[in-house]
């Protein structure tokens, strides 16, 4: 780019030269027997445009190499986001894995002692793993995340780098104009000032994109501090919640700073029934032990229901699902108090059949979606 503005600049100013040739003899003075003659106005014109363009090629050096240092951070960025989706993978096979050699424990080993023991050490291993996958998953969101406005930046930056190019282009040109030279002057003076505020554009720029990285530091330093103490708030509701667990009546899943707890209705309530079971209180009694640890954190308990309407003197109760799964959420919350969490940062609500989590026209959809959710995230 920079050798064939050169070539023009030279031809150029050749055409310039050439042009001034025909100087006029009267700027010709004799002084004592020594002729000397004036510099004509080509002449002087010629200087200040190869002035002009040298400053200008100096200045586009120097946007050169600063574009150039965007384009590494850029690359960098892009290498820690694929580290941070391999890591990611890694511990998904690794939690695959786990889940192969729990599987063989139990169909393969005869000494009911030695398999509850084994089963023990395996689970745990897996609890661990699952939290470190969580972890890494809500680090790769975050990054994404940072990523969409770091991309925006980098367009803006290629966009500067495309006017840098079209000002080097017309600036070229605007020297090759050299029957115009006051047009050419004027044309080059405006080109020149364009290229200054692009310049000052790509300084915003590489400050914007350093102020990004920043924000991502950050960022992942509270998403560690968060995710640490979730995950020891998971491992207890694990221990505590083994057996509903190993009966598949209760789930307990970390992700992006949202602890979840999935207790399934049938466990807590008879059918049409907003009054909790006996161990469907004792669940959530051991729910609220472990949570009541937490109170930097707030509670939302969720109740939900397939989409089948209320039918006949369950009418009078409950006019629509809607009643029935805003009673079950407040009873939930009930129990969740007797095992020790403050009412001052519970709150719960009723959904009805607005948020299936399974499609409901199967007997197995509808009973996935008769739930209650309890979630715990940092109070904002």
């Amino acid at each position: 780019m920079h050798s064939a503005k050169i070539a023009v600049l030279a031809v150029s100013l050749l055409a310039m030269a050439g042009n001034a040739g025909a100087f006029d003899l009267s700027s010709i003075c004799c002084d004592g027997g020594y002729e000397y003659r004036h510099p004509s106005s080509w002449e002087i014109e010629q200087q200040r445009l190869r002035d002009a363009l040298a400053a200008a090629q100096k200045e586009n050096g120097v946007l050169s190499s600063r574009t150039g240092d965007l384009e590494r951070q850029l690359a960098d960025r892009n290498r820690e986001l694929a580290s941070a989706q391999s890591s990611a993978t890694d511990l998904q096979r690794q939690l695959a894995d786990r889940d192969q050699q729990l599987a063989a424990l139990r169909t393969s080993s005869a000494d009911a002692s030695q398999l509850a023991s084994q089963l023990s050490v395996a689970n745990s291993e897996k609890d661990v793993l699952a939290a470190s996958l969580a972890a890494s998953q809500a680090q790769v969101v975050a990054l994404k995340a940072g990523s969409g406005d770091k991309d925006k930046l980098a367009a803006a930056l290629a966009a500067a780098h495309q006017r840098n190019r079209e000002l080097e282009l017309q600036l070229a040109a605007a020297g090759s104009q050299a029957s115009s030279v006051q047009a050419g002057m004027s044309d080059k003076d405006k080109l020149a000032a364009e290229l200054v505020a692009s310049n000052d554009r790509t300084v915003k720029l590489e400050k914007q994109l350093a102020d990004r990285d920043k924000e991502l530091a950050a960022l992942r330093g509270e998403l560690s501090a968060e995710m640490a103490k979730l995950t020891v708030a998971q491992r207890g509701l694990i221990r505590a919640l083994r057996p509903e667990i190993e009966q598949g009546n209760i789930t307990v899943d970390l992700n992006n700073e949202r602890l979840r707890i999935n207790l399934a209705s049938s466990m807590l309530f008879g059918s049409g029934e907003d009054q909790l079971k006996p161990a469907g209180v004792d669940a959530l009694k051991r729910v609220g032990a472990v949570l009541k640890d937490y109170p930097e954190y707030k509670v939302i308990v969720d109740g939900h229901t397939d989409n089948r309407p209320i039918r006949s003197t369950l009418k009078k109760r409950f006019p629509t699902n809607k009643e029935l799964s805003t009673a079950r959420a407040a009873n939930g919350v009930t129990a969740l108090e007797a095992g020790g969490i403050s009412a001052d940062y519970i709150t719960s609500a009723g959904y009805a059949d607005t948020k299936p989590v399974a499609p409901n026209t199967t007997n197995e959809g509808r009973q996935k979606n008769r739930r209650v959710e309890v979630s715990v995230t940092p109070k904002s």
